[in-house]
């Protein structure tokens, strides 16, 4: 296990005599001067670290680095771009601020979901429609939750985690392949609080992880884990980083980012064909216990349901409950016994 405690010198140690520039609403560091990164919004940074190895930090601090949609299209424009970069290796992931990522931008979740696209159940309750639920697919096919929790990347990602990782945020480390976090870190799944469900990839990947009663304990309660349990209990972090909860959040994330690099740099001394395959033969051989991971995501999309919690009372009650800062107040769940001659609808 990895430990080491921030200091001031940790943050030179980041980016060693190459202070980030602007260019655009590009921030990259001088490493990183002769490649021609994609143009992203402010709501991302991209460094260069290291040689071969692509950082890419998500920036809206204030929210928590919630995810959009107009961030996840960015980042899917970026992993599009390093994956066809030879000159790069490796990707490390992170967040600017007291969050790697708060999971889902819930606010905005709410007000694209009252203009959902609905059909009417066998039950007579409305669910989504069958394009409603081949937007998920889709999504899940690009990458899952923001281009990242479902994406079979053919090199590898390491994912620098400090402070807050949430739902969709704890669903993108899950699919990472090494994941460094410091010790004041949170992670959790909360979904079930909300009236959601973490759909994007991560339940099938925490229960290969740690087992199906462990990863009950933190789906169906809901309740956030120290990054200690997380590693110790949950074999979902590899390295911890000790930092106290007084460290200021740019030291914090220094420290973070700094093991991370070091792993990277690390990487890149093996040979990158022998990693390329090295890596593809652990997606085949995690895929091969039951097949493809993401096929028991897509058969509960396509569940009746699934297609009824996206559309129902009780969505609609969490998001309002988290909009409004006070507790859910739940309904009971439609009963799906379908009156004789009302088949319920297929895809």
């Amino acid at each position: 296990m990895l430990r080491s405690s921030p200091k001031a010198e940790d943050v030179e140690a980041v980016h060693p005599s190459n202070r980030p520039s602007l260019i655009g609403n590009v921030r990259i560091a001088m490493l990183s001067s002769t490649l021609t990164m994609p143009k992203v919004g402010s709501h991302l940074i991209l460094t260069s670290p290291a040689k071969h190895v692509l950082q890419m930090t998500l920036n809206r601090p204030k929210q928590l680095n919630a995810m959009t949609d107009a961030m996840e299209e960015d980042i899917c424009r970026v992993f599009d771009w390093f994956e066809s970069e030879p000159s790069l290796w490796v990707i490390i992931l992170a967040g600017k601020g007291r969050a790697f990522c708060a999971g889902q931008d819930l606010k905005d979740w709410l007000n694209k979901n009252q203009t959902s696209d609905t059909v009417r159940h066998a039950t007579g309750e409305p669910m989504q429609s069958d394009a409603e639920v081949n937007k998920s697919l889709q999504r899940l096919k690009r990458g899952g939750f923001g281009g990242m929790s479902t994406r079979r990347s053919a090199k590898p990602i390491i994912a620098a985690v400090d402070g807050i990782c949430m739902g969709g945020g704890t669903e993108t480390i899950l699919n990472c392949d090494m994941v460094v976090a410091s010790t004041r870190s949170v992670i959790g799944l909360p979904e079930v609080a909300r009236g959601v469900v973490a759909a994007m990839g991560g339940i099938p990947r925490l229960t290969q992880l740690c087992g199906h009663q462990r990863a009950s304990e933190l789906l169906l309660l809901g309740k956030p884990i120290s990054a200690k349990e997380a590693h110790d209990r949950y074999n979902m972090v590899n390295r911890l980083v000790d930092v106290a909860k007084s460290t200021s959040e740019e030291l914090g994330q220094a420290a973070v980012d700094q093991a991370a690099i070091e792993l990277a740099v690390q990487l890149t001394q093996n040979s990158p064909d022998s990693v390329l395959v090295t890596k593809s033969a652990l997606v085949m051989a995690r895929d091969a216990a039951g097949g493809d991971i993401d096929d028991s995501a897509r058969d509960n999309m396509l569940s009746d349901r699934s297609r009824l919690l996206y559309v129902g009372k009780n969505i609609n009650e969490g998001l309002e409950a988290f909009k409004g800062k006070r507790d859910p107040k739940w309904f009971n769940p439609v009963p799906l016994a379908a009156p004789t001659g009302q088949p319920t609808s297929k895809l």
